[in-house]
């Protein structure tokens, strides 16, 4: 599995955020799960995404410049941070799952030992397109 995004939405080229075939940073992603979320139940509209990724890093200090990186990214201090903003490409073997626009619900960092991290991602809000 291989999970990128681009923000702002709709502009620029994507950004690996999670690549299960990195030799790099030993990625492993769990707890995937897309669904509909709220309305979108009825209107075929709105969806919502989460995973964990667990990575192994360099260093102590890398994995603390990785987790306050991504925290400036996908930390969402404020509700402009949570609306539309992100566009999220999830790759699992030859199908390619977009899902537009969404904003940033979760970003829950925890340590997995002194070089590893695990962090919770949640969006929603966003469109669907396979």
């Amino acid at each position: 599995m291989k999970v990128e995004y681009r923000t702002p939405a709709g502009t620029g080229s994507y950004t690996v955020l999670a690549d299960e075939a990195s030799t790099t940073l030993l990625d492993k992603v769990t707890g995937y799960s897309a669904r509909p979320e709220g309305a979108a139940l009825f209107r075929g509209g709105l969806w919502a995404v989460s995973f964990t990724v667990d990575q192994v890093h360099a260093s102590p200090d890398a994995a603390l410049l990785f987790v306050s990186t991504m925290g400036a990214v996908f930390a969402a201090p404020t509700v402009f941070k949570r609306v539309g903003l992100f566009d999220l490409k999830i790759t699992v073997g030859s199908q390619v799952i977009y899902v537009l626009k969404c904003g940033a619900t979760a970003f829950q960092p925890a340590p997995l030992s002194d070089r590893g991290t695990q962090i919770a991602y949640g969006f929603a809000w966003g469109s669907y397109s396979a």
